[in-house]
């Protein structure tokens, strides 16, 4: 191979700064990271549509409302779920009396029966003593029979009719002394009396029964102080009133 020229190194020696480990020249030692983009600014304002695409977006929503209320098989769908939950209700109210039924102590059930039992003997004396007479009694009859026959309404709407939510509401809240031991007493006994004032063997019989029932009332009301509570406390629940039967007596 050729010699080398004085003065010079061979192709194989490496540059001085390399061999010695020193820095390299062609480094910008002022560079230390990678230049990164500027960030775009924050929005910090929420994209709000044109007007006129809200006005279309709403007139589309309700356009689209329409055609579905207009659609039968919609109106079936809506008539159909309104029907399950009647239904829903009804089933739901009908276990509920079963379960109060169930758990009633028999003389409250005897006592209901009683109730009802007497609506038709006072009835039958009202009518019989107004209309079967031909028209030759006094006024006052009259009046008497018409007050007998509205008492034979309240008790047959309090012991019969009274899980129709409105009629139970309505008897909580305009006849409240129905559900008191006093109240109840004082109202069979005035009804007694009413009857009695016929004077005819029918009406000392039928007084005669309401009296017995009067007192059998009482008697079961004072027993069975709870289920006296809770038969106002449930027809007083469909509306808001807080007067709420805490003495019995």
């Amino acid at each position: 191979p050729p010699s080398a020229l004085p003065g010079s190194s061979t192709m194989s020696e490496q540059p001085a700064w390399l061999e010695s480990g020193g820095d390299n020249p062609f480094t910008d030692e002022s560079v230390t990271t990678t230049a990164e983009a500027p960030a775009p600014p924050a929005n910090t304002q929420p994209y709000e549509a044109p007007s006129w695409a809200q006005t279309a977006g709403e007139d589309a929503a309700k356009q689209a409302a329409t055609q579905a209320a207009q659609d039968p098989a919609v109106q079936r769908a809506v008539i159909g779920a309104a029907g399950g939950i009647a239904q829903d209700q009804a089933n739901q109210a009908m276990e509920a009396q079963k379960k109060k039924f169930s758990e009633m102590p028999k003389p409250w059930f005897i006592m209901r029966i009683l109730n009802w039992l007497i609506l038709v003997p006072l009835a039958y004396v009202a009518w019989a003593k107004a209309f079967e007479s031909g028209g030759d009694e006094p006024m006052n009859t009259y009046v008497v029979a018409f007050y007998i026959f509205t008492f034979t309404i309240l008790i047959c709407c309090f012991e019969v009719m009274s899980g129709i939510s409105f009629i139970a509401e309505n008897l909580a809240k305009l006849f409240g002394f129905m559900y008191t031991v006093t109240g109840r007493l004082v109202f069979l006994v005035m009804t007694g009396l009413l009857v009695i004032s016929f004077e005819n063997d029918g009406a000392y019989i039928v007084t005669g029964c309401v009296m017995g029932v009067a007192l059998y009332n009482v008697a079961v009301m004072l027993y069975y102080p709870e289920w006296t509570k809770q038969t106002y406390t449930e027809h007083a629940a469909h509306f808001n009133d807080d007067n709420i039967v805490n003495n019995h007596v």
